[in-house]
């Protein structure tokens, strides 16, 4: 079943039986990262010192594509619950060429600044090589990973989980195969190191373009050639209007990690490879809590754009039950295994604690974390980014950043950490009350169990 209506059925059973395939799709991208900081761990500290500073380039480049996906996501599933299959098509066709033309302009801007924003970064003279030997290489593919993650964006709006997984899936098994071969120079290819983790990424992502392109062309209908002119500046005022907002939602992350390796690296390359570990970490233990998000925001487009109000209520309270417990058993479970799991990536002392700190003391706010998340996600679902730009903007800007830096030089290291579980806690609660008593779905308010 290439199409599902997300407005009939169980409640729970979608959300279980959407987000499932989410997740195995999730855990294979995750893994693209997890199995390179794994090799590039065998290469030295230098390495991974690299590719921390890296990562919020990386983190950027995924924010701007996430944001033009989520703008399309969210006006395709309303269209497809109000029954507007020519705005289905025009909105597809569009939110492609809008992939397209932003990681253009995002590679030629980021290959003329590599020296002076890496410098910004607080990357040291000696990495600058290392770093130049993956992002050099990166830039050129980037816009081979924006058009497939907005494309799968596109076919999960058709309330379809599964193709988008099998997308994902295929580029960890793509990756997996060719990044030990063209990083240590295995059956005859010259060892290529950085460049070779960049190559095999691109790779990767070059098969997911041609699937997504395939299934949204082919199979579900949603691009035409028809759509590249018609209603051009609706299409785009419509995607963009969503896009913009949460494309600042997330692109103020990456900004925060960047400025966060800054302050980092005050303590050395080894505190900054650690935290690179701990940041990969984390992500796969949200992992479930971005698969339920993920799924949210087509369900709740879809239902909202067919005004079945009482219906996302539902989903949303059961959503909250589930993101609670989560949250609580992932803090559980890194107290207990952090050390174990940095050493599979460095066993640097240094890198180590830095790593293991971060998994004993942030963790802790994950279900305050995870609040936020699926606030966001619901609101940009149907329509309203605003609120989840404003929660971003609170817990990273307002209170995040200056609490970092005031507390880092009280507690060194362990006072940025304390400062992101500070923040979490804090917008946390505010995204549960939001919900509770602000956030209204037709003419009643969403709320959340008490």
């Amino acid at each position: 079943m290439l199409k599902r209506d997300l407005t009939i059925g169980d409640e729970k059973q979608i959300l279980i039986s959407q987000s499932i395939p989410m997740l195995w799709g999730l855990l294979a991208v995750m893994s693209v990262t997890i199995v390179d900081t794994f090799y590039l761990g065998l290469l030295g500290t230098h390495a991974l010192a690299a590719m921390g500073f890296i990562f919020p380039v990386v983190m950027f480049m995924n924010s701007l594509a996430f944001g033009i996906g989520t703008g399309a996501s969210s006006v395709i599933a309303r269209a497809i619950g109000s029954k507007q299959e020519d705005w289905v098509r025009n909105y597809s066709t569009q939110s492609i060429v809008l992939a397209v033309l932003v990681s253009i302009v995002f590679a030629i801007i980021g290959l003329l600044t590599v020296d002076p924003l890496f410098k910004l970064l607080g990357a040291p003279a000696e990495l600058l090589p290392y770093i130049h030997d993956y992002i050099d290489i990166w830039y050129w593919g980037c816009f081979m990973i924006v058009v497939p993650m907005v494309g799968n964006a596109g076919i999960r709006a058709a309330g379809n989980t599964k193709l988008p997984s099998y997308i994902m899936t295929s580029i960890a098994v793509i990756n997996l195969m060719v990044a030990p071969v063209l990083i240590f120079g295995l059956l005859g290819f010259p060892r290529l190191e950085l460049k070779g983790a960049a190559l095999a990424g691109i790779i990767a992502y070059f098969g997911a373009l041609v699937a997504a392109l395939y299934v949204l062309y082919f199979k579900l209908h949603f691009i035409s050639f028809q759509a590249l002119t018609q209603d051009i500046g609706q299409s785009w005022k419509g995607i963009l209007r969503i896009a913009v907002p949460a494309a600042g939602t997330n692109l103020i992350a990456p900004i925060s990690t960047g400025l966060t390796t800054g302050l980092v690296a005050a303590y050395g390359s080894e505190a900054v490879a650690g935290y690179s570990v701990a940041s990969r970490i984390e992500m796969f233990g949200l992992m479930l809590v971005m698969a339920l998000a993920s799924t949210l925001a087509p369900f709740a487009g879809q239902n909202w754009g067919a005004k079945k109000f009482e219906r996302l209520q539902r989903a949303l309270n059961l959503s909250f039950y589930f993101v609670w417990g989560l949250g609580l058993a992932m803090s559980v479970l890194f107290w207990l295994v952090a050390q174990p799991l940095t050493h599979i990536f460095t066993t640097h002392t240094a890198a180590v604690q830095a790593s293991v700190t971060y998994l004993h003391m942030v963790p802790m706010t994950y279900a305050f974390l995870s609040t936020v998340m699926i606030v966001s996600s619901v609101a940009n679902g149907i329509g309203q980014p605003m609120p989840a730009l404003l929660m971003t903007v609170a817990r990273l800007l307002v209170i995040y950043l200056p609490l970092a830096w005031l507390l880092s030089k009280i507690w060194g290291l362990n006072g940025i950490y304390l400062a992101t579980a500070i923040a979490n806690l804090i917008v946390g609660l505010g995204a549960w009350y939001w919900s509770t008593h602000t956030c209204k779905r037709g003419s009643a308010p969403i709320t959340v169990p008490a």
